[in-house]
């Protein structure tokens, strides 16, 4: 199905009257998911274009089925205008997460709701090339269940951990080929336009967007995996830096360990306050004699996952509250460095651990207020998220539907 809206403005495909007109549908589109609903002379207003030419390009937008008509307004005097917004069922965007033992994958209205789902599909990692092999038979496998029409899915967003070249579609970390970025080879397979991310980037998109309410423009989303990392917006827009790896604050050097971290450097953050220290912690407090139910999850499987974690924390596990305790002091310390810099109005932290929910806050807010400047820190919302689990996925197929239409 061809939509123009989706059409590549940016790569010289449209220029004079016709790149215009993309430009308004696309900001109409942007407003009409913002604000759900607008008439015609509110548009052109909107637009600072003539009423005709707004009707114009509604029209088109509803002849392609993008935007419905929801009626006329039931309030005021005179004759009623036709209320218009986005058409629920015009198109879908797939996501696709990749965890570190699961996969999910989300299928997105046009209208950012979730339709359909596939949650914690088991994932061990094999060769790089034969886990490839695998995501891409996990995605078809849903797209051909799927009771939506393969024709109405635009694109597909990809959230994976490591660092991404988000614009050549390159995974730098685990999925990296000679031959063709994974974007390419995505692509090829799958059969639709391909956009990848960052985790952490993605989650954060999905929490500014689907979570608690972050009324400022100016906020960070911290992503605490097994790894950690942060998404950072600007006056209400994802920052990228100039190669697309900013947010990297589990990189910052804040300790003089001999820890030797992911990215080959010591001291980093991460190698303080991530998942996998978390879990280290654990495992070596308990080979030296602490008692812990963790004992029998580790004995049993011959690893430890962070949701054995969360769950022994939540039944009160000492060690287990006692690991929490030390990372959540330490990334305390990162923040108030973050804090420091770009003076943020809200941290929402995120993530795996963020299922843990507010007793994650009370060592992070400690160490924020020893080591931040209460003049900027007290400005500053540090919350939880309120939808563990699912920012990332959510995040993955919103990303993709705006980067197609440009609003990121």
């Amino acid at each position: 199905m061809k939509y123009s809206v989706f059409a590549q403005a940016d790569n010289g495909e449209l220029t004079g009257i016709a790149y215009k007109e993309y430009e308004y549908k696309r900001k109409m589109i942007g407003h009409f998911s913002a604000q759900m609903e607008c008439t015609i002379p509110e548009m052109a207003d909107l637009l600072n274009i003539s009423i005709p030419k707004t009707t114009e390009l509604t029209m088109n937008l509803v002849e392609e089925g993008l935007v419905r008509d929801f009626g006329q307004k039931t309030e005021g005097v005179g004759r009623r205008a036709t209320i218009y917004g986005l058409s629920p069922d015009g198109c879908y965007f797939l996501g696709v997460e990749i965890k570190r033992y699961k996969i999910n994958i989300g299928l997105m209205a046009f209208n950012k709701t979730i339709v359909e789902e596939a949650t914690d599909i088991f994932f061990p990692f094999l060769d790089p090339q034969e886990s490839l092999d695998a995501i891409i038979n996990e995605i078809n496998t849903f797209i051909n269940n799927s009771k939506i029409g393969k024709d109405r899915i635009i694109g597909m967003g990809l959230s994976i951990a490591g660092r991404i070249n988000v614009k050549k579609g390159q995974i730098l970390t685990i999925y990296h080929f000679k031959d063709a970025p994974v974007k390419n080879i995505l692509e090829t397979a799958i059969g639709l336009p391909v956009y990848i991310d960052n985790d952490s980037r993605t989650i954060a998109y999905g929490e500014y967007f689907f979570g608690k309410k972050i009324i400022s423009n100016n906020a960070i989303v911290i992503n605490l995996d097994y790894g950690i990392g942060s998404g950072i917006f600007i006056n209400g827009k994802a920052v990228y830096g100039a190669s697309g790896y900013a947010g990297e604050i589990g990189h910052i050097p804040m300790f003089t360990n001999e820890r030797i971290c992911v990215c080959g450097k010591k001291g980093c953050l991460q190698t303080e306050c991530s998942g996998i220290y978390l879990i280290e912690f654990i495992i070596e407090r308990m080979q030296n004699g602490s008692n812990s139910v963790l004992k029998e999850k580790l004995a049993a499987k011959g690893f430890l996952e962070l949701e054995d974690i969360i769950e022994a924390v939540k039944n009160g596990d000492n060690l287990a509250i006692e690991g929490l305790n030390e990372i959540g002091y330490n990334l305390g310390k990162g923040l108030a460095f973050a804090i420091n810099m770009f003076n943020p109005d809200t941290i929402v932290l995120s993530g795996i651990l963020s299922a843990i929910g507010n007793p994650f806050l009370l060592p992070v807010q400690s160490a924020v207020f020893q080591y931040s400047l209460s003049l900027v820190s007290s400005d500053t919302q540090i919350m939880v998220s309120d939808i563990p689990g699912r920012a990332g996925l959510l995040g993955a197929c919103l990303l993709v539907r705006d980067k197609m239409l440009s609003l990121v």
